[in-house]
């Protein structure tokens, strides 16, 4: 279900922001932040804070183990962990036609 009409964003999206141990945005403008998008007309902000809620009462009653301390979304761990990854690999002009 689509969330941000404006940034096209859904609730799935929006539970992806939030790491399996329960740390992740706690603000609709955080979550922003971890998506590459900003708010802009604000009517989903109480939309997004209560799906962040859920997500993060839902790890708490599975796990256990949610966290209360800042941690960084989810979202930039996994880009940075992506771009670890591509370190050292060297696009050419001939491997990127092929």
């Amino acid at each position: 279900m689509i969330v941000c009409s404006c940034n096209v964003l859904s609730c799935r999206q929006i539970k992806g922001t939030i790491a399996p141990d329960g740390s992740g945005p706690r603000t609709a403008g955080e979550a922003y932040d971890c998506l590459g998008c900003s708010p802009d007309c604000g009517r989903c902000a109480r939309e997004v804070r209560s799906i962040l809620n859920e997500a993060r009462a839902a790890c708490a009653t599975q796990c256990g183990s949610c966290a209360s301390r800042e941690i960084e979304c989810a979202v930039q761990i996994s880009v940075r962990a992506t771009e670890r990854m591509l370190e050292g690999i060297v696009i050419t002009e001939d491997s990127a036609a092929a």
